[in-house]
């Protein structure tokens, strides 16, 4: 059989493993490639000395020459390589060569004939030619080019070869999606290869084919779950450019399926059914991409920014809600000024944020745009705002009242004691006020302020005594707190006098220079010693005496601390053993006896030094004391009479040492001093009878008497026409015109006065005070405090004595030292009043 006709001589041959193409070498060393079907000459190759064609395909061989090694695969150009021999087999990607007389095996790769065959897109031949032998990286390149080329066998054998599992994953979702159809449309061809790319990583030719098939949503997503933000708002805004994509038609949805014909619209009027709600407004692409991205960076923890997405995409509670809880202001601000009014529980939230983070101006906008009167008075107030606050409640009186409470403890905080009292009565809480007073003076006391905290007691009296009664008092506990009111107002201002004199002797004591006179030391230690030796003097604590006022429980457990305290002070005497907080027996008993000694009163100085040999005493005194016992040994054992005090009302010389609360041992009417220098006024005090009224009373007492004055030589006083008019008469006097009927009085109620009972006023009927002169009558109104205190009238004896009296706190002063301390320190020196305006004249004016 005749294969082929071959001119020249043959060297070299053979067949391919299907035996249908003949490669031959001539003696001129051309490779000839015959079909044996059609016996055509199909290509030549020169300077080949040997050819073997590959046992495993039909379409490649090798051939050598001139020490070079070429594989020849199907028309394509031959691959050459170095090689010395003679090929004499090749099998898959093996070739044999035969060397003088050794047999070597060559691998070859098929990577080159792989890549002209996928170029070709000839996929089967290119698979083929993988099978042979070529690397991962070959396979992994087939597979991804026959799956562009939606070639989806080739690609799944070459993903199986190198075991790429997220490939074959992509495969099946593919071939689920698109696998049934014979032909795919150029949209569904562009998606495809969008998903393989952007499994390739080539996100931006996957969002360009995606954007060809009008697929922008994928390409968002794409880029979303890539958190390219940028990118995903790029073609999330081609997508709104390029208009709604066109639904897709209802599974099941055919001709079948449509209507005989259309239905007549409902008129908007016909009655029955109601027209249909309006379908929810859908969100936009670019908005979707925002909430994602917000969702994206809460979960990043980039709060912030996440909270200005939600507002860009308007989720107004959303970005509330971030920008509160990380206390971004100023963008919760931004927010606040985006909401409606309406929107009340958000412009809520953002105004308790400012609040707690302190920020008034962004709080008071929102407030303001709430039109919350209360909370804009509340946030004045916690900003300390306080005439804007008090500016909103003159035009809202119902909130004044909650206003008062706050400032007047900002004024306490601030160290503005005076305003604060003034704010919490106002306030109505007279509770936190005594309180207040209360915290004041024992602070005071400790730090040795012994002025200031007689001020304070005086002040604390006031206030307790203008204490409204608690709710729901019975009429016997009324009763009864009226009488503890009275009685502890008067144990408050004993207090007072009490610390307010003790300041001089500590001040005496304690410092190195006095410009005190010795008389007022002695005075003042005397005053001292005489109340505090006091039966009547109370040392209960204050906490106690306010109890007995304020009700409930706490009232009857005063009442019976005051009775015990009351029993034990029977007998107490000249012991002394219960002073108040801050007071020292020693600096007392010291100044007492120095000033004693040095005045003449020998007695009392000597009883001075005899208790203070019983006391503790500082170790620089003790020297000095027991020196001082010695010597006052040698003196008489008594006072100087003029010394003893003499009571204005009974004409009794007192001993000095007294323990009544410094009144007449014989009539208990008190000794009224003068609180710059604490000597004996010579006042007297008085009331009218029971059937005048106090009206009455200062009408009588302001009118000038019709009576006459006469001294012994014959000159007699008169009162013409408001003039004093002084004229002589011709024998001396004798008739009854000089006679003063207070005297009169007085001394008749001296004459039936019984010791041993209480201490009564002198009281004068309507004549007598008719008689009495303005300019020697004083009078101390507490009225003006609490209804229950009295009117107290005084008249001086002696009238050539000028006698100031303080119009705040009724307290009695020598004229002419009260004009001196006023003009140095502009208030009084006992209750720090300032309002004294008319009440330093010797007239009878009310002095409160």
């Amino acid at each position: 059989v005749t294969l082929i006709k071959q001119a020249t001589a043959v060297r070299c041959l053979d067949l391919s493993c299907r035996r249908k193409k003949l490669a031959v070498v001539d003696e001129t060393s051309n490779l000839l490639v015959y079909d044996l079907d059609t016996q055509q000459l199909l290509y030549q190759e020169p300077n080949a000395n040997s050819v073997a064609w590959n046992t495993e395909m039909e379409d490649m061989l090798a051939y050598s020459g001139s020490n070079m090694l070429c594989i020849k695969t199907g028309s394509f150009p031959p691959h050459m390589q170095k090689l010395q021999g003679f090929v004499v087999g090749f099998k898959g990607s093996k070739i044999f060569c035969l060397h003088y007389i050794s047999m070597q095996t060559i691998d070859v790769p098929q990577s080159a004939s792989l890549y002209r065959y996928m170029e070709k897109k000839d996929f089967e031949t290119a698979y083929r030619v993988a099978c042979l032998g070529v690397t991962e990286a070959d396979w992994r390149a087939l597979a991804l080019d026959a799956l562009q080329s939606l070639r989806f066998d080739i690609a799944r054998k070459a993903f199986i070869r190198i075991r790429d599992v997220r490939y074959i994953d992509l495969l099946n979702r593919i071939t689920q999606q698109y696998g049934q159809k014979t032909s795919l449309t150029h949209d569904e061809e562009m998606l495809i290869t969008a998903q393989v790319l952007a499994f390739q990583g080539k996100y931006g030719e996957a969002a360009q084919h995606y954007g060809r098939a009008r697929a922008f949503h994928a390409a968002v997503e794409m880029y979303t779950e890539l958190r390219k933000w940028e990118e995903a708002k790029h073609w999330a805004l081609q997508g709104e450019k390029a208009g709604p994509p066109k639904p897709p038609p209802p599974k099941g949805f055919g001709p079948e399926d449509m209507p005989l014909a259309p239905t007549a619209p409902a008129s908007p009027h016909s009655k029955g059914d109601a027209a249909p709600p309006p379908p929810p407004p859908q969100e936009s692409l670019a908005q979707g991409l925002i909430l994602k991205q917000a969702a994206s960076s809460e979960e990043d923890g980039d709060l912030r920014a996440a909270g200005e997405m939600y507002l860009t995409a308007g989720k107004h509670r959303k970005a509330v809600e971030i920008f509160v809880k990380i206390a971004a202001l100023d963008s919760l601000i931004e927010v606040v000024r985006q909401l409606p009014n309406t929107e009340v529980p958000l412009l809520q939230m953002a105004a308790k944020a400012f609040r707690q983070n302190s920020n008034y101006a962004f709080a008071k906008e929102t407030i303001l745009k709430l039109n919350d009167v209360g909370q804009l008075i509340s946030l004045h107030m916690e900003n300390h705002h306080w005439d804007e606050a008090f500016q909103l409640s003159k035009l809202h009186p119902e909130y004044s009242a909650q206003i008062y409470l706050p400032w007047a403890e900002w004024l306490s905080f601030n160290d503005r004691f005076d305003d604060a009292l003034d704010a919490y009565k106002k306030a109505n809480r007279s509770d936190l006020s005594l309180q207040m007073i209360e915290k004041l003076t024992h602070n005071a006391v400790l730090e040795r302020r012994f002025k200031d905290a007689a001020g304070y007691f005086w002040r604390l009296a006031l206030e307790m005594v203008a204490a409204p009664p608690p709710p729901d008092i019975g009429p016997e506990e009324a009763l009864r707190r009226n009488e503890a009111l009275v009685a502890n107002f008067w144990e408050l201002r004993r207090r007072a006098d009490i610390y307010y004199a003790y300041s001089y002797i500590h001040s005496y004591i304690q410092e190195p220079f006095t410009t005190l006179l010795p008389e007022h030391v002695f005075n003042c230690a005397l005053f001292l010693w005489n109340v505090l030796a006091s039966s009547g003097f109370s040392a209960q604590p204050v906490a106690n005496l306010l109890a007995q006022v304020q009700g409930g429980p706490e009232a009857e457990a005063a009442y019976l601390e005051k009775s015990r305290a009351e029993s034990s002070a029977q007998a107490k005497g000249h012991l002394l053993k219960e002073v108040p907080l801050g007071i020292s027996r020693v600096y007392i008993l010291y100044a007492l006896a120095k000033q004693s000694q040095s005045l003449g009163a020998f007695k009392l100085a000597r009883m001075a030094y005899d208790k203070l040999q019983v006391l503790r005493v500082p170790p620089t005194w003790q020297h000095q004391i027991d020196l001082a016992c010695l010597s006052i040994r040698s003196k008489a054992y008594s006072d100087q009479d003029d010394l003893l005090p003499v009571c204005n009302w009974c004409m009794t010389t007192n001993p000095l040492l007294r323990s009544n609360l410094d009144s007449c041992i014989n009539c208990g009417h008190p000794f009224l001093r003068t609180f710059l220098g604490f000597d004996i006024l010579p006042l007297v005090e008085f009331q009218p009878e029971s059937d005048i009224s106090l009206e009455e009373a200062q009408k009588l007492i302001a009118q000038e008497p019709n009576r006459t004055q006469s001294s012994g030589d014959g000159w007699h006083e008169t009162t013409r026409a408001g003039a004093e008019v002084m004229s002589l008469n011709e024998g001396p006097s004798g008739d009854n015109g000089g006679t003063d009927l207070f005297v009169q009085k007085m001394l008749d109620a001296a004459s039936y006065f019984v010791p041993g009972e209480p201490y009564q006023p002198v009281k004068i009927d309507r004549e007598t005070l008719a008689d009495l002169r303005p300019q020697e009558v004083y009078t101390a109104d507490f009225r003006r405090f609490s209804p229950l205190l009295p009117v107290r009238f005084f008249r001086s004896m002696i009238p050539e004595v000028a006698i100031a009296v303080c119009g705040a706190c009724g307290n009695f002063f020598h004229q002419e030292t009260w004009e001196l301390e006023f003009l140095q320190n502009r208030c009084c020196p006992y209750c720090g009043s300032k309002d004294i305006d008319g009440k330093s004249e010797k007239k009878s004016k009310s002095s409160l």
